[in-house]
């Protein structure tokens, strides 16, 4: 595959996700030439062509499925992996969080609703094999 088509697969493509190994890694064809260790890449897929209103193409949307670090690397392929958080947890937490519930509210857009032209993406919500890499 040649990723320099930046027209069908974005300006920052620099390869495809070749193998899933677990719920929280995966290989990537791009080697120790443009990724080290401790590196960050984002996962994406490409959709529609976007234009300006004069019709000037802009290039194709990215969607961004994950951001991966990488944990290692070799001159063909890179290893990487969900960032590592640490959770803290004890009873007093857990009982004070029965009594407060946080709720996160997206606020709607005053928008013309006949101005929305969704964007279809193939396999949105899951990483598959051929995926788009970038560097972030």
């Amino acid at each position: 595959m040649n990723y320099t088509d930046k027209q069908e697969f974005g300006p920052n493509c620099i390869g495809q996700v070749i193998r899933i190994l677990s719920d929280k890694e995966l290989i990537v064809d791009v080697g120790d030439d443009y990724l080290t260790i401790g590196d960050t890449v984002i996962i994406y897929a490409v959709g529609d062509e976007i234009f300006d209103l004069d019709g000037n193409s802009l290039g194709v949307y990215e969607f961004d499925k994950a951001t991966l670090e990488v944990i290692t690397t070799t001159s063909t392929y890179s290893v990487c992996s969900t960032p590592k958080t640490t959770k803290v947890s004890s009873a007093i937490v857990d009982y004070t969080n029965l009594f407060s519930k946080e709720t996160v509210v997206q606020e709607d857009l005053n928008i013309n609703k006949n101005d929305i032209e969704a964007i279809n993406i193939e396999n949105k919500s899951i990483i598959v094999k051929g995926d788009l890499v970038k560097k972030y």
